[in-house]
């Protein structure tokens, strides 16, 4: 009985303990802020870009635009893009004129990049997903981009990529304009 209570009486090693206890909890605290700050410098570095790439689009700068030039030009005004290439590649646009006498739509698709199939570079989206309008239509624009969570096993990188089967998190910005008259969209 001497010994049990010699060994309960021992405070060697308690500041170990509460270490160890405590430790797993702040490292969890500290992924999950590094994710979701990341997730939200994404997302609004990409809102930024498309709000650069509209505003030319939509004044005319960027007339006679194709859809791949339009992906890079995004690419290259967002500042948090590791690689152009990789963006472009991860990166999907779906713009269409809104009909203005009834004002109906279909609605944009939800799916994104599936960045577990091979993709294709050359291939140009349908004119069901991607058109340019004409003088005085009113635009809408949907863009999706994948990205890859930086801690893809906590809890905020797990929920982000919930839904994704390529282990990926999908960044969707849309975007809505109008082609100024003579601008040559």
């Amino acid at each position: 009985m001497t010994r049990l209570r010699a060994f309960i009486a021992d405070e060697r090693g308690t500041a170990t303990i509460e270490f160890v206890l405590i430790i797993p909890v702040v490292l969890l605290i500290f992924m999950a802020s590094m994710e979701s700050s990341l997730f939200m410098a994404r997302s609004v570095m990409l809102e930024r870009s498309v709000d650069i790439v509209v505003r030319d689009i939509r004044l005319g700068s960027l007339s006679g635009l194709t859809h791949a030039q339009l992906k890079r030009r995004i690419c290259e005004t967002s500042a948090l893009v590791y690689s152009i290439d990789t963006c472009v590649d991860a990166m999907r646009i779906w713009m269409q004129p809104i009909n203005t006498a009834d004002f109906a739509m279909v609605a944009p698709p939800r799916s994104c990049v599936d960045r577990s199939e091979p993709i294709d570079p050359l291939q140009e989206p349908t004119g069901d997903e991607f058109k340019f309008g004409v003088d005085n239509d009113i635009m809408l624009m949907r863009i999706c981009l994948k990205e890859e969570p930086m801690f893809p096993t906590t809890v905020i990188g797990a929920s982000l990529i919930a839904d994704e089967t390529d282990g990926n998190y999908a960044l969707l910005t849309t975007s809505v304009f109008v082609n100024e008259p003579g601008s040559g969209s």
